[in-house]
């Protein structure tokens, strides 16, 4: 935190995302991402200064159901491959992976 001339504050967020992504990438290839007992499925993982950035810049929180289509199509994207954890595309409703 950095606090500016006028007294208000500003904030930076950092995170080493190589180990994320590196994991992402071996897992995206291990199986199809399925538990056990079939009824879950991996899908992504997403390092959380990226989930800030998207809300800071974009203006979007991937927490939110409302807004479950933005984050399907960022993961969808080939530009975001890496944050896949198995294969198939997402949807923006309940309906998950397809």
């Amino acid at each position: 935190m950095r606090t500016n001339e006028d007294g208000s504050h500003t904030f930076a967020a950092s995170q080493d995302t190589a180990g994320i992504i590196e994991q992402n990438k071996a897992m995206a290839t291990h199986n199809d991402g399925y538990s056990q007992g079939r009824d879950v499925r991996r899908v992504a993982s997403i390092p959380f200064s990226l989930i800030l950035k998207w809300k800071h810049e974009e203006g979007w929180d991937a927490f939110d159901p409302n807004h479950a289509d933005k984050l399907a199509q960022k993961l969808n994207s080939s530009d975001f491959l890496h944050l896949r954890t198995a294969p198939g595309r997402v949807s923006g409703t309940d309906e998950g992976l397809r």
